[in-house]
């Protein structure tokens, strides 16, 4: 699943995830163990405006010519 995609991706920028549904919580809880960068939200409108203020961020260092790193916050 997302884990499995992201950690053979190895993505630069966090992936934002919308979680909704049955297992959500296992889902939460297996990818807060993963250490992996990804934020998951559980609000649609929440988790565009997170990917946007990603993009917003890796844009302008990228017009700033400088390198960035992204360290989830626990």
């Amino acid at each position: 699943g997302i884990i499995q995609a992201a950690s053979q991706l190895q993505l630069s920028v966090p992936l934002v995830v919308r979680l909704q549904g049955t297992n959500e919580n296992e889902a939460k809880k297996l990818i807060a163990e993963s250490d992996l960068r990804i934020i998951t939200c559980d609000d649609l409108d929440y988790a565009a405006i997170k990917a946007v203020q990603l993009s917003q961020i890796v844009k302008l260092s990228r017009e700033a010519n400088v390198d960035v790193s992204f360290q989830l916050a626990e």
